[in-house]
């Protein structure tokens, strides 16, 4: 026996004389062989050590060998370590009395050693034999348990059915009340009884293999049960089916959660798009039988919802898509909606004509112009709609949604509410894909350019800066505006790209205004993806080095549902830049409800008021409240202000009134190239000015 195996053998036994022959006997084939002189305390000893093997006389002072025997069984905890019981040759009570404590074996007095060591070397097999059994009848029993399986036979001859133990809590029901077939087959479900009813006999007189699911009524509730069996192989087996039974109700109703979820949404209930290209198909094949009517599919986008996302929060944002799918859903009568995209949704109408169809497309619109109700507060949506139609603009279901989704585009560009599909010619999509081409090559090709819209200092009254604003000079096309192409530029992910370019062009271009003597503010749009990109930081402070401008001539402008986003990050970010010197600035300020909690902590020097409020200044009392408001808070952080689109002199004077810092907009100039505002800063006057 090696170091490594070697047992521990306690000895409990009042004669020393006895122990110590235990011990060198024992000590010699490698045992570690433990003392007690008593029951009491080789009881104490067995507790602390936890030998392999106790070897016990019966008689003994304090504590006997048979109380001594019991206590140690009942901290053993079915271990199953061998207590070999010393007696007499003729004391047969005692040895039964021994196994009745819990002995596993005994050996008579005196001793015969060769004898006790084949003993002890027996009872340590046995013993380690039944831990091992009982191992494995606990991990079966556990696997069983994880699993909610049992077992189960039949007996086609007299139709008996016998259960394992653990099935009355895997079925809800007593085994002795199921079993026959016959009795089994009230719990099953109706519609299940004739199946498993034909299943059982087809594998009694056919010898086929048994594997079934049954919905069956037990305490609790209906499970769902998979019972699988063949017939025994040989002797009496042969008469009898053998298997196991499972409660798969957990694992059916993940599956079927699975199921649901992957054409579902979850937020709203609604289907997704993958269920809804199955409706349109279905709906296809129903309509090509009877060749009557048209379908109308139908992509619904609502118009800059992240505002109320800022405004409301993200949980009452949802709270609003719930109810938008609700209304779209009672909306469409006889027809389908499904939540394709953020906020994003798809309709399927049917009607007998094309005109009727987007009546009805359009009155369902209609119904999202009503006010909404969210955490008593009312809020109204906008959406842009398109429409495209099967016979007359496709006959599959991609098609038709790629269809729709692009008219619906078109009506946000155009500024319309709803386009069909047929409203769109090929060339307006080939237009669209041209321009991804071109602008995949505009870069290298120095097609882009920036021009600058100047800004004026009201108290003052000269220009202090200018928003650098992009555009594009197309070889064949000329200029394209800005609204066609900026789009495109992030959908296709050259954003980030052409926005470093802007920020080295026009960190260059400020520096050459501060060698001319006439140092301007810069002001840099930034978008979501270039705000997200984590080399942002990096690309800032090297075009800013390269050109050698100053710092403080740089204003980056992020707009506030974008600062939004991700708060942490923006503020963070924000932090570093301001730290270096560059300004900051919150551009179309007042259309996104930003938190105000977190405005408060965003590194700010400009707030720029949104053109929406400053366009109807002159006959809005609301307009001129908002703004009041903005610059009272702007006024007591020490922000500067600028408020966008001013066009006449009127509005500068409502604006100047409220306390505006600086405006921006075609009374003072429309965005121009860097030679021509140089000349305008030698040549201006405020206007108005006497």
């Amino acid at each position: 026996m090696s170091a490594t195996t070697r047992r521990k053998l306690l000895i409990i036994e009042d004669m020393q004389a006895t122990r110590m022959l235990v011990k060198g006997m024992l000590s010699k084939q490698g045992y570690e062989v433990l003392q007690a002189e008593n029951g009491a305390e080789g009881v104490v000893l067995f507790e602390r050590e936890h030998p392999d093997i106790v070897l016990m006389d019966v008689m003994m002072p304090v504590m006997d060998g048979f109380e001594a025997c019991r206590r140690i069984r009942a901290l053993d905890r079915a271990e199953g370590t061998p207590i070999l019981m010393l007696t007499g040759a003729e004391d047969i009570e005692a040895i039964e009395q021994a196994f009745e404590a819990g002995a596993t074996d005994f050996i008579t007095k005196p001793i015969n050693w060769a004898l006790l060591t084949q003993r002890i070397r027996y009872a340590l097999r046995g013993g380690q034999l039944v831990r091992e059994v009982r191992q494995n009848r606990l991990r079966q029993a556990s696997a069983q348990r994880i699993a909610q399986l049992g077992f189960w036979s039949w007996k086609p001859s007299d139709d008996s059915l016998e259960w394992s133990e653990d099935v009355a809590e895997l079925l809800g029901q007593a085994p002795e009340r199921i079993a026959t077939l016959e009795a089994l087959l009230p719990y099953v479900r109706a519609d299940d009884r004739e199946r498993v009813q034909r299943e059982f006999r087809a594998a009694g007189t056919a010898d086929l293999r048994l594997d079934l699911e049954l919905r069956f009524a037990g305490s609790g509730g209906e499970r769902i049960i998979r019972m699988i069996g063949e017939r025994g192989v040989e002797g009496r087996d042969l008469d009898r089916f053998f298997g196991a039974v499972q409660n798969v109700t957990d694992s059916r109703r993940a599956e079927a959660l699975v199921d649901y979820l992957a054409l579902h949404d979850e937020l709203t209930g609604l289907g997704n798009r993958r269920l809804f290209s199955q409706s349109i198909r279905r709906d296809l094949e129903r309509l090509h039988l009877t060749n009557q009517g048209v379908l109308l599919v139908g992509w619904i986008d609502l118009s800059r919802f992240h505002r109320h996302n800022d405004m409301l929060g993200e949980a009452a944002g949802d709270t609003l898509l719930r109810q938008v799918a609700q209304r779209l859903r009672l909306q469409a009568v006889n027809g389908e909606i499904a939540r394709v995209g953020g906020d994003e949704f798809a309709v399927l109408l049917h009607a007998d004509d094309n005109a009727a169809a987007l009546h009805r497309f359009g009155h369902l619109l209609d119904g999202l112009d009503h006010p909404f109700r969210v955490h008593d507060q009312e809020t109204f949506l906008t959406c842009t709609a398109g429409a495209a139609c099967f016979p007359d603009h496709g006959s599959d279901p991609e098609q038709l949604l790629t269809l729709a989704q692009e008219a619906q585009r078109q009506a946000r560009s155009q500024g319309r509410r709803i386009v069909q599909s047929g409203e769109i010619t090929a060339a307006v999509r080939t237009n669209t894909l041209d321009l991804e081409r071109a602008l995949r090559k505009a870069l290298d090709k120095d097609e882009f350019h920036l021009v600058y819209q100047p800004q004026m200092d009201l108290r003052h009254g000269r220009i202090v800066g200018a928003e650098a604003l992009l555009r594009w000079q197309h070889p064949e096309r000329g200029l394209v505006s800005p609204v066609e192409f900026i789009p495109i530029l992030e959908e296709c992910g050259l954003i980030t790209a052409v926005g470093a370019w802007v920020i080295e062009e026009a960190c260059r271009q400020a520096r050459q205004w501060e060698l001319a003597g006439t140092p301007l503010r810069v002001g840099i749009n930034l978008s979501a993806r270039q705000f997200h990109d984590p080399a942002l930081f990096d690309t800032i402070v090297t075009a800013s080095g390269r050109s050698g401008v100053a710092a403080g001539s740089i204003e980056l402008e992020i707009t506030e549902s974008l600062a939004m986003q991700n708060p942490e990050h923006a503020i963070e970010l924000l932090k570093r830049l301001r730290k270096l010197g560059y300004k900051i600035a919150i551009d179309d300020f007042g259309i996104g409800y930003s938190s105000l909690e977190y405005l408060l902590r965003f590194p700010l020097d400009t707030i720029k008021i949104d053109r929406a409020f400053v366009h109807r200044i002159t006959e809005s009392q609301a307009d001129r409240t908002i703004v009041r408001a903005i610059t009272a808070m702007a006024q007591t952080l020490g922000l500067t202000t600028i408020a966008e689109g001013i066009e006449h002199l009127r509005q500068c004077d409502f604006i100047e009134a409220l306390g505006v810092t600086e405006i921006q907009g075609y009374l003072i100039g429309r965005p121009m190239p860097p030679a021509e505002l140089h000349r305008l800063l030698g040549t201006f006057a405020r206007p108005g000015g006497s």
